[in-house]
């Protein structure tokens, strides 16, 4: 996730990163070496000199201690997403492949391998390429000087996992490895391909691990900008552990040391010396999530102290004391937001659909603060989601991913003899679990769409205004907005507004994947392989729309595109390079449709199946793409 704290888009708004930056153009070595760190014992002391320092000062001890009373605690946060943010990178914790493979990024030339038990990056001087890319000097890419520096961090272990070497220059300061390892296909890719970005965006990844991801991707950690301008990083730990969550804690050990273990099945009181956030009322609850899952910047008092000093955040304190919320200005904005997202449209852009609905992942804090469940509820985080008591995937408290999170307030004995009733759909169908309704995946990261947090009922009025997409035609994409918009105004008495000529006769999934614009397409792509859509819409059509976003300009459209039409009937072992040159990405798609011409020859469409406007119509397809929305879209995950 890209920390938003760190954008100056605000007037107001004192972005220490910026000056940051400043300081560390000079190409001048300065600084001593950075303290050790508290790691493992299997990494290598030159690799634990490498890494951000600890932080007793600050009273974190970490879960290595926490796990002396907290086994099955410990075991259960162990086995998480959470702990793996962030790992010293040893042949233990990487997922990528160190065998050697170059792979071209940005016009550049990065090769990774292996040297004994010490993974290495040959690439160009990382300290140059930041010189000349924050300082806007002029220097010709091929002259910059090849170096090979050591990879002595990892972030990510689940979806993509990206790396980070250090600066015999500065030291402390961690620069980034401009590639992606992609687990899901064993493959290395340019860092500037893993993120949703407009084609023609020339800015390249230079990106700094101490401003840049320490706050989020690590517990308490301090980027530590000294008066000099060097980095003087420090970590509670790497990784999202116990502290975190339940704050430092040294003042909880020292009690219970001195107190002794207590009995197991005895009385558990309150202990003031620790936090634990399913005993905080739900603002503070929600607030523990909401330190790293939102849009903010630092207050202006104190920007500059959280770059010397740390997250200036404990959990069970009020998080907006030194932070600023970011939140898409409604109808009751102040004149003051208004004349700010009119002067940050790009930055609205890149986090929100058109109409205020949260698109960009990373950010549920953000939608629960204009959630009513949470705002005018009792609705937490761990209403739905637990670390301790879950499968690692979306960490969801066990049997949570149905109803059962929002009958705890929305009673049953209203929604289960009557659920049918209510919802218009057979119960145990998708239409009939609430969250796939009122929580549709419109949300994007990660080369996935996730689920919305800003829970509200299914309309297609902001989508036909604003182009968001509505639940249902992304579970029913073989129905028109027509469709729709009548079934809605029969059961639930909505309002019907003015349709087009085609919103009225051509499937809204087709509008969004091939007129739509890039963020509409990705959405789409992402639901043409989605189970329960291929359920409620049918599988034997789609394979020709979804072949028209294997060449889309966009690489993770092209990316979600390919993966969903492998789970269409006859595709399950196509294979497509996403990064393909623009031949190579014609072929596959000239492919696939003469693999589904063929497939439909010798095997005629079911005729109870889906709508007839789904009907491969090539004169439409070919006017749709024309008409294809160009907007740049950059959605900052």
């Amino acid at each position: 996730m890209h920390l938003s704290c760190i954008e100056p888009w605000l007037t107001k708004a004192t972005c220490w990163a910026s000056l940051l930056a400043a300081c560390l153009l000079p190409l001048a070595a300065a600084g001593s070496e950075a303290g050790r760190t508290n790691v493992t014992a299997r990494v290598p002391e030159w690799l634990a000199k490498q890494l951000p320092q600890p932080r007793p000062e600050a009273d974190y001890v970490t879960s290595a201690t926490c796990v002396g009373c907290h086994a099955d605690e410990h075991a259960s946060w162990h086995r998480s997403y959470h702990r793996t943010m962030t790992q010293p990178a040893t042949p233990d914790t990487v997922l990528g492949r160190f065998d050697g493979t170059r792979v071209p990024s940005g016009g550049l030339d990065y090769r990774v391998s292996t040297e004994g038990a010490t993974l290495v990056a040959e690439m160009p001087d990382p300290d140059v390429l930041m010189y000349v890319v924050q300082g806007g000097r002029k220097l010709p890419l091929e002259k910059i000087p090849r170096v090979k520096r050591p990879v002595v961090m990892a972030t990510g272990s689940h979806n993509y996992q990206t790396y980070w070497v250090t600066s015999p220059r500065y030291p402390g300061l961690l620069q980034t490895l401009p590639l992606v390892f992609l687990p899901e296909t064993g493959q290395w890719i340019p860092r500037e391909q893993a993120f949703m970005r407009a084609p023609d965006d020339k800015e390249r990844f230079v990106t700094q691990w101490n401003h840049h991801c320490i706050r989020c991707h690590s517990t308490g950690g301090n980027p530590g900008l000294d008066e000099k301008g060097q980095l003087r990083s420090k970590v509670g730990e790497l990784g999202i552990a116990c502290e975190a969550c339940h704050g430092p804690g040294k003042a909880h050990v020292d009690k219970h040391r001195l107190a002794g273990p207590a009995a197991p099945g005895g009385k558990k009181e309150n202990d003031p010396t620790i936090v634990n956030p399913a005993k905080l009322d739900p603002v503070r609850s929600t607030q523990v999530c909401g330190q790293c899952h939102g849009n903010y910047i630092m207050r202006d008092e104190f920007a500059m102290e959280s770059a010397r000093s740390g997250p200036l955040y404990t959990p069970g304190e009020d998080l907006h004391r030194t932070r600023y919320y970011i939140q898409f200005p409604g109808k009751d904005a102040t004149p003051e937001q208004r004349a700010e997202f009119v002067k940050n449209r790009d930055f609205y852009a890149s986090r929100w659909w058109d109409d205020g609905t949260v698109l960009a992942g990373g950010r549920e804090y953000t939608a629960l603060l204009s959630t009513p469940c949470h705002t005018r509820g009792m609705m937490t985080c761990l209403s739905c989601h637990s670390m301790h008591d879950s499968p690692p995937d979306d960490q969801l408290k066990r049997g949570h991913d149905g109803p059962a999170s929002c009958v705890q307030c929305h009673r049953e004995e209203r929604f289960g003899a009557r659920l049918a009733e209510h919802t218009h759909h057979a119960a145990g169908s998708a239409g009939s679990n609430c969250v796939d309704c009122h929580m549709p995946h419109t949300t994007y990261a990660l080369f996935k769409a996730i689920r919305t947090h800003q829970i509200a009922s299914p309309r297609i009025g902001a989508g036909v205004r604003d182009g968001a997409p509505n639940a249902c035609n992304l579970c029913h994409l073989d129905r028109t907005l027509a469709w729709t918009q009548e079934q809605l105004s029969k059961w639930y008495r909505q309002p019907k507004v003015p349709l087009t000529e085609e919103q009225r006769t051509v499937p809204a999934s087709l509008l969004w994947s091939l007129k739509g614009h890039a963020a509409q397409r990705l959405i789409t792509a992402w639901h043409l392989g989605w189970k329960p859509a291929q359920a409620a819409s049918g599988t034997d059509w789609s394979a020709p729309y979804v072949a028209r976003l294997l060449d889309d300009s966009y690489g993770p459209v092209r990316f979600v595109a390919a993966r969903s039409l492998r789970t269409l009937p006859g595709f399950a072992d196509f294979k497509t390079d996403f990064l393909a040159d623009a031949s190579g990405l014609r072929a596959a798609k000239t492919n696939v449709l003469a693999r589904w011409t063929e497939a439909r020859r010798t095997k005629p469409p079911d005729p109870a199946g889906p709508a007839p406007a789904t009907a491969l119509d090539e004169a439409l397809i070919q006017r749709l793409l024309a008409e294809q929305d160009p907007r740049p879209v950059t959605i900052q995950e």
